[in-house]
């Protein structure tokens, strides 16, 4: 069920008291970033906050770790994966353009206010995840994301829904992003602002998160079936990723907090056997069979 974060939650535990002072410690980490890049962290905008919020965490549990406030855990959160993320963009030479962006509006997982810096957040969450796979992904424009395998490129366009709304044109965008540049152009889109406002996934098992996350993301694919025929027939764009991620608090969970995101692709049917076989390849190294329990 999904849960209003505008309640106290209570949590005492020698293992979530290390994790809150790892989460300063990235909060202050990130804060270096920024400057060792000489990238300003405007005090108002959405980051900063989260960044002092998460270094507020820490210092309220020291002192009164009896209760915390439940939307200050949520803020924490979130802040601890995007400095996972963005942290990571040390290896990227034009960094600091990245860091930059990410300034720009909203980065609340749980409020719907469409951004820049979401937007943004979306290319380095997929880029992240592609190179812990072991992928060798490249940030680049266009498309947004560039990786190199089995000797061809793959471009992936990174698209961030705001609404059910304009699917197709949003597809129709992608599609003219890729051009015909690619062998293997692929449509990877984020669902994340169509969940509930303000409100997190309350489980008992981490297996319920993920057949949440897949029937939301099934559902999206079966709703929209009709634009993506439409707009991936021409074979310039061979297949479309959609990704979800929701904060969700786990019944006896450790830490309480934590994201989950779960993935699945369609391929426009039709493929020539070979290229089907490639893809499937690409797909099986991003997304590995979950092994199957119980």
């Amino acid at each position: 069920m999904m849960a209003d974060p505008n309640e106290q939650f209570s949590q005492s535990s020698t293992l979530s008291s290390q994790t809150y002072l790892e989460i300063k410690d990235n909060a202050l980490a990130l804060e270096r970033f920024y400057a060792d890049n000489k990238v300003v962290l405007p005090d108002g905008c959405d980051l900063a906050r989260l960044i002092a919020d998460a270094k507020s965490l820490s210092d309220h549990w020291l002192t009164n770790h009896a209760k915390l406030d439940t939307t200050l855990l949520c803020r924490a959160t979130n802040l601890n994966r995007i400095a996972g993320i963005v942290l990571s963009l040390q290896s990227v030479i034009d960094c600091a353009k990245y860091l930059s962006l990410l300034t720009s509006g909203s980065l609340d997982s749980l409020d719907r206010q469409q951004s820049t810096a979401k937007d943004v957040f979306w290319e380095l969450e997929l880029w992240s995840e592609l190179r812990h796979h072991d992928l060798d992904a490249a940030l680049q424009e266009p498309p947004d994301i560039v990786v190199s395998f089995e000797g061809l490129e793959v471009g992936l366009a990174c698209k961030k829904f705001y609404s059910d709304r304009h699917v197709q044109n949003v597809l129709s965008q992608a599609v003219k992003q890729m051009e015909t540049r690619f062998e293997f152009a692929i449509v990877a889109v984020n669902l994340d602002e169509l969940l509930p406002a303000n409100q997190f996934l309350r489980t008992a098992t981490h297996e319920v998160i993920g057949k949440y996350l897949d029937r939301f993301n099934s559902d999206f694919l079966r709703r929209h079936d009709r634009h993506f025929r439409k707009y991936l027939r021409t074979g310039r764009v061979v297949s479309v990723l959609v990704s979800t991620s929701v904060l969700a608090h786990v019944q006896h969970g450790r830490p309480p907090f934590n994201y989950a995101r779960q993935s699945i692709h369609w391929m426009i049917p039709g493929l020539e056997a070979e290229k089907e076989k490639r893809l499937k390849r690409f797909y099986d190294k991003l997304l590995p069979p979950q092994p199957v329990t119980g």
